[in-house]
């Protein structure tokens, strides 16, 4: 009845080397898994770099003529000006937004980047009236102006967008990300929450916030 004894030795010695083996691999694992985030925290951080400075603008001009009438019994009393606007319109993305995300997939060295749909992110408009009449019935007041000018920076943001602002910032942030990723080894995989904007690029100029 002793002799299994002689087992013991044997079984806690592959017990051992079983415990070891399993210690060593999960070592090798956690430090592959540690080094696989440090390599890729590098792209990660030039990446949302990039992203924030994906911006573009264009140049958007209009004559707009305003008039507003006042009438009283039976006798209008009208009051109008032209008013000449340019503006630089800017477009990109809010990176605070939730719909913005980065992933990095090291084992396949590909970063997967989602951004939020392009908006405006400032105008710069510039306006010039002339042609303006008025009476001292119904004249053109400061008031007056504030509103229109008001109006006139609205029809900016939206002549932006009919020239194909959000589109041409959609792709020329896929460009950048693709080209910075590039330059370090990654592939970039770029997509945008609701899809890619609907519209004509617009002739643009690349740009960077102030």
């Amino acid at each position: 009845m002793r002799a299994p004894a002689k087992w013991l030795p044997v079984a806690a010695l592959v017990g051992f080397l079983a415990a070891g083996g399993l210690w060593v691999a999960y070592e090798i694992g956690r430090r592959a898994g540690a080094a696989s985030r440090l390599s890729s925290a590098p792209v990660v951080a030039m990446i949302r770099r990039v992203a924030q400075l994906a911006t573009v603008e264009i140049q958007v001009s209009d004559v707009v003529r305003y008039e507003e009438i006042k009438t009283y019994f039976v006798f209008d009393f009208p009051k109008s000006a032209t008013l000449r606007l340019r503006g630089r319109v800017l477009g990109g993305f809010d990176l605070s937004d939730p719909d913005f995300d980065i992933r990095a997939d090291s084992a396949q060295r590909v970063v997967r980047v989602r951004l939020p749909r392009p908006r405006l992110l400032a105008i710069d408009p510039r306006f010039e009236w002339f042609d303006e009449k008025g009476g001292w019935i119904n004249p053109i007041t400061p008031a007056d102006r504030n509103r229109w000018m008001l109006w006139a920076r609205g029809q900016l943001g939206r002549a932006a967008r009919d020239a194909g602002l959000e589109r041409t910032a959609a792709e020329h942030a896929r460009e950048l990300l693709a080209a910075a990723a590039s330059g370090m080894g990654w592939g970039a995989d770029v997509t945008f929450a609701g899809g890619l904007p609907r519209g004509a690029t617009a002739v643009i100029t690349p740009s960077a916030p102030d």
